[in-house]
């Protein structure tokens, strides 16, 4: 079969130039890539076409805009190396989008596409970066630097995407972001229109009673937050280091935040949209402590999984001891939390909620009598502890609308001592496995309720 070129395609953004840097590839010239497999991509910038703007830009906050290319059909790729500009041409953005623009070709498998699907035309993939700090910048690679949210979506035409949230730690995150974080593997087998959003747990994780702080957070109460934690520092003994400066602004930014009422600008062959709050919210069972801190006089809750407390200095560690206290929460506790949250997210959004179950076996069990072990079991053996947790789950989906992601089945039926070693962190295959799950579901929240997300031209 002849090759056949592959054009950029129709980008349009009303009010803006779109100007791209040289292309950088992910594959070799001769390689094999399947259909949405993303093989090559760009820095991107909207640039005004007038210096009068009613209101601030789109993408204002967000310093990482690409764009990245997929063939909508499997094939041998052959790049044109004359698109890659090379030197700091391949990070600068100085040429202008041109739909016809030529940057490879792809000889498709025998009999792997409809005419109609138009395979010269690639598919684009947008990723928006949103940094913690202006000074995070990094010029290489996918979604470089430091981010306190990143996101992409297809830019196609037609069907308003549906948006999925990931708020979670490792298990949650690595399923989404995929292994260059930058969401590829999601978006290589959904076929759907579809949003990707991830929000790390740097430095806060995002157990329930944060999420829900930060639902009905007011700025008042914020400013009260910020003001207390200065008074700390002004009148400690212990003066804050530089690492204590960088992770209290950390702390800061992500509670003036609230990525659950976020809403979305994004671009596409259709031009500029606005997109409403994310339609599904994706957390884990597994960052939920079972003592949680709470601030003394403000009330309000802190949550830094052990990682990455090694980042505070000695001042925030001496602010965490004097201004909080540790509270425990029993599986009821987490259960109404859940509950509650469930309920405020579909009152002030609309979303639902998924969330991922946790292992309760590690394969490597060998307790032949619990007799030496305190009641209540699950205050001493994590594994107990996972199964009243699960159970727990199932409790809270009997009375609300909850989407579980059975990771414990998962991992049992393909063997979680191989694939779910340390109950968190997952293999290749469990993340397909887990995919494969969670595309279900938002195909399944598509089809009964569509269009799932609201765009405001």
């Amino acid at each position: 079969m002849s090759a056949i070129e592959l054009h950029l395609g129709p980008l349009r953004a009303e009010g803006y130039n779109i100007l791209r840097s040289g292309v950088r590839w992910l594959c070799e010239s001769g390689q094999y890539c399947g259909p949405n497999q993303v093989f090559a991509y760009c820095n991107i910038i909207l640039e005004p076409t007038t210096s009068r703007l009613s209101g601030p830009p789109p993408f204002a906050d967000e310093l990482e805009l690409q764009i990245a290319f997929a063939s909508r059909v499997g094939g041998t790729i052959t790049t044109d190396s004359s698109t890659a500009r090379g030197g700091y041409l391949s990070v600068r953005t100085v040429d202008a989008w041109n739909a016809e623009t030529v940057i490879a070709s792809i000889t498709p498998d025998p009999g792997a596409y409809d005419r109609a699907m138009n395979p010269s035309r690639l598919r684009l993939l947008a990723l928006a970066g949103r940094r913690m700090t202006a000074l995070a910048d990094t010029h290489s690679g996918l979604l470089p630097g430091w981010h306190g949210r990143t996101r992409g979506w297809w830019c196609d035409e037609g069907e308003t995407p549906v948006t999925l949230l990931s708020l979670g730690v490792c298990d949650a995150t690595g399923l989404i972001l995929g292994e260059q974080c930058a969401f590829l593997e999601m978006f290589e087998t959904t076929q759907m229109a579809a949003q990707m959003v991830s929000v790390p747990d740097h430095p806060l994780a995002p157990a329930t009673p944060l999420l829900l702080d930060q639902l009905q957070r007011t700025p008042q109460q914020f400013d009260a937050i910020a003001g207390d934690l200065r008074s700390f520092f002004s009148r400690s003994a212990t003066a804050p280091t530089p690492d204590d400066l960088m992770f209290a602004g950390t702390i800061l930014s992500v509670m003036q935040r609230n990525p659950i009422r976020d809403s979305y600008s994004i671009f596409s062959a259709n031009g500029l949209a606005r997109l409403g709050p994310a339609d599904a919210v994706l957390l884990s069972l597994a960052v939920e402590p079972s003592t949680i801190l709470r601030h003394r006089k403000l009330g309000y809750h802190i949550h830094i999984m052990r990682h990455h407390q090694v980042a505070a200095g000695p001042a925030v560690r001496a602010w965490l001891a004097e201004s909080f206290e540790p509270v425990r929460r029993s599986v009821n506790d987490i259960k109404q939390d859940y509950i509650t949250l469930i309920d405020k997210i579909a009152r002030t959004t609309g979303g639902r909620v998924i969330i991922l179950n946790r292992m309760s076996t590690s394969g490597y069990e060998d307790v032949s009598s619990y007799l030496a072990f305190d009641a209540p079991l699950s205050d001493t053996l994590s594994l107990v502890a996972a199964k009243e947790w699960n159970l727990m789950l199932e409790d809270v989906a009997d009375e609300r609308e909850l989407h579980i992601v059975d990771v414990d089945a998962i991992a049992a039926d393909i063997g979680g001592a191989e694939h779910l070693p340390d109950g968190i962190h997952q293999s290749g295959l469990m993340q397909t496995l887990l995919r494969q799950e969670v595309r279900g579901i938002l195909s399944d929240l598509r089809r009964a309720d569509a269009p799932l997300a609201a765009a405001v031209r």
